[in-house]
């Protein structure tokens, strides 16, 4: 391993829920803080609640002994209230309705795509994976949303629908859960569908030099490459997998920083072919980086077997990761981010409650501790688990 690729020490400590905690209610995540307080006059987001009902789902269902019986109990409830929130948040058509104020009326709103394929992905991980009896809610959730599967309309959208449908189908084919028929062959449909439209959005815009599915990278952008490679798990197209890892090489290319650290693309005003904004860098990108660098590292054994060249001819060059141990090395590196090896040199977490400020200025922290921030860092020391 390289001297760029050398982690900082981190805590040891079991994760703290407490901050989590602290902005969920009996009707669900609160979106923002000040300072560390739940702002109620925001109101809630189904986006944060489906992100944080995917967060309890892996820290319940992965094997770290750190976490606490007492606090398995209490992140089964919470998973509760999440899932809670996404039943009542589902119109009778089976979209999610995403922002509701404190008083718990829905706010006048656009339907948001995004939303909608990442609520179903949640709900579709929580039936695949939670033991207790929530799932059979979950489950019924999901079944809703199957008309809304053919009308999701955003690339983020259709890429967490794509691997929703890629999970339920390997999940039944293993005997996890049993999908009727019909099910089955409206998700095999939908995965197809989806497969092929991201695929070709990454062929339109590949030419060699910029390698993404889109004419700029802006939010979120690790989900692209991350849903590839877990359809590929299960449809095990060369294509398919070609797409998630160059468009990945690509991606942790743009975001890493001479220096050796990351650089996340900032929201100011993104990135494109001529430019890449620096600030304000946001926990998002770089738990969605995470995430694919973990499902490249799973997919990377099997794929070495069936597709070397792939493999060889898009990550060996320029020093980006060709094998297991370097994909959990840099995703590490987004670990490490988050406790101070960034452009600032400043952490952005309190460990000692699961604390997450909202960004990194210019000027430092973002010292407001919202949803979206607290579960990208939750989600990134899960991920980044030894496993």
């Amino acid at each position: 391993m390289s001297s760029k690729l050398r982690s900082l020490p981190r805590p040891d400590q079991r994760p703290s829920f407490v901050h989590l905690r602290r902005l969920t209610d009996d009707t669900g995540l609160l979106e923002h803080a000040l300072g560390r307080i739940p702002r109620r006059k925001e109101g809630y987001t189904a986006d944060d609640n489906a992100r944080a009902l995917w967060t309890a789902t892996e820290w319940l269902t992965g094997d770290d002994s750190r976490i606490l019986p007492s606090e398995r109990s209490e992140l089964e409830r919470l998973a509760d209230i999440y899932i809670a929130y996404l039943l009542w948040s589902q119109n009778d058509n089976g979209w999610i309705h995403n922002n509701i104020a404190y008083d718990r009326t829905p706010e006048r709103e656009e339907r948001s795509h995004d939303c909608q394929g990442r609520a179903i992905w949640a709900c579709a991980d929580a039936w695949v994976r939670l033991s207790q009896s929530s799932r059979e809610t979950a489950k019924a959730i999901v079944a809703r949303a199957m008309p809304t599967l053919g009308s999701i309309d955003s690339h983020r959208g259709q890429a967490f629908a794509m691997a929703a449908c890629a999970h339920l189908l390997d999940a039944s084919d293993r005997g996890v859960i049993a999908l009727p028929g019909d099910i089955r062959l409206e998700l095999l449909y939908h995965m197809d569908r989806y497969e092929g439209v991201l695929a070709r959005a990454f062929s339109h815009f590949n030419d060699g030099e910029w390698r993404w599915f889109e004419p700029a990278m802006t939010y979120g952008n690790g989900v692209l490459p991350w849903a590839m490679l877990r359809t590929y798990r299960y449809t095990r197209r060369s294509g398919t997998l070609a797409a998630g890892l160059e468009s990945l090489a690509f991606l942790l290319e743009t975001m890493l920083a001479e220096e050796g650290w990351l650089r996340p693309i900032g929201n100011e005003s993104w990135c494109t072919r001529n430019r890449s904004s620096r600030w304000d860098q946001q926990p998002l990108e770089v738990f969605k980086l995470a995430l694919a660098l973990a499902e490249a590292a799973t997919v990377l054994q099997p794929a070495e077997r069936d597709d070397r060249g792939v493999l060889v001819g898009n990550f060996a060059a320029g020093g980006l990761p060709d094998s297991i141990v370097d994909h959990r090395a840099f995703r590490d590196l987004c670990r490490d981010w988050f406790y101070g090896r960034n452009d600032l040199h400043a952490p952005l977490v309190d460990a000692s409650d699961g604390s997450c400020c909202d960004g990194l200025t210019r000027y430092g922290p973002n010292m407001n501790c919202g949803a979206e921030s607290t579960i990208s860092y939750l989600m990134t020391i899960a991920i980044c688990r030894d496993r």
